[in-house]
């Protein structure tokens, strides 16, 4: 579904990301992990068209992406719910949800993606006219996702969803985001918490200074011993 060939891609003349090779097939979850400054949030930025590469490739189903703006690019079904969560703090949940429904004309399945938003996290029904700014963080990024699945995704982009939550509203959201995977929806996810990161995944990428130095099935990285020592502290 997606391919990212020798991807060479950063900020300004400063090459973050290294001759990256990466692939997501249609329905996986592929997380991404490393430590901070590896280059992991100027990947999902490069596949959103936030980010211009210098040179490489990025496909999804042949199609070229590095030459399309954001928003065709969030046309074609890619989605990225950025690190820090990003709600419009002074519009209401409702108001937040339906931005991310902003390129859509299909009314009826558009309030159909409302309402699955809502059963997914029930708390954001019960807060749907409340100000976003005034929501606890957690509660932030729940409405984030949600928002990210208003746009009907092909693929979802998670930065960090764990990023600044309690321990309990994070096993809800990797909760969420499994059932986000089974609902038929392919998953890319930056995650610094790498044995959730692994746990939840079908494949694996690490990523240091800017370079891929492994990949694999999760569970295989789960018990590698070089993965293990150098990015789960065990």
């Amino acid at each position: 579904m997606i391919e990212i060939r020798n991807l060479v891609a950063g900020y300004g003349a400063n090459p973050v990301l290294r001759n990256v090779d990466l692939e997501i097939r249609q329905g996986e979850l592929v997380s991404v992990i490393g430590p901070n400054g590896a280059g992991k949030t100027t990947l999902l930025r490069t596949i959103s068209g936030l980010v211009r590469p210098s040179s490489g490739e990025v496909t999804m189903d042949g199609q070229d992406l590095t030459r399309l703006n954001p928003d065709e690019i969030v046309a074609l079904g890619v989605v990225h719910v950025p690190e820090g969560r990003m709600v419009l703090t002074r519009m209401t949940v409702k108001e937040n949800l339906m931005i991310g429904a902003f390129k859509r004309s299909d009314n009826g399945a558009v309030k159909r993606d409302l309402d699955r938003a809502m059963g997914m996290f029930p708390i954001l029904g019960e807060r749907i006219g409340q100000m976003a700014g005034t929501l606890s963080g957690g509660e932030q990024q729940m409405l984030a996702i949600a928002r990210g699945l208003m746009g009907a995704p092909r693929l979802l982009m998670l930065d960090e969803p764990s990023l600044g939550i309690a321990p309990i509203i994070v096993s809800n959201i990797f909760k969420v985001i499994k059932e986000i995977q089974a609902a038929g929806v392919t998953i890319l996810m930056v995650e610094q918490n790498a044995t959730k990161a692994l746990a939840a995944a079908d494949r694996a990428y690490a990523l240091d200074l800017g370079s891929v130095t492994a990949s694999g099935p999760a569970d295989a990285l789960l018990k590698d011993e070089r993965v293990r020592q150098a990015y789960l502290g065990l």
